[in-house]
């Protein structure tokens, strides 16, 4: 494990202790999402250059099945 010294807003800190114990974890938890939401990004920026857009009628579909969740 490699430590990395980072400055974070207390008030978020604050935030973080509030709803769990612990807080590295609690980051280290947060990064990872963040990195696959990249991740999974650039997947869908390489499949729309492969294959173009979604139709718009699936787009709306989606966003509909979406929202009734």
């Amino acid at each position: 494990m490699t430590r990395e010294p980072v400055g974070l807003d207390s008030d978020l800190v604050s935030r973080v202790r509030a709803v769990a114990e612990d807080v590295p974890g609690f980051i280290e938890a947060a990064i990872r999402r963040e990195l696959n939401g990249h991740s999974f990004s650039r997947l869908l920026d390489e499949l729309e250059a492969e294959t173009g857009p979604l139709p718009e009628d699936l787009v709306a579909e989606a966003e509909r099945f979406w929202h009734a969740s």
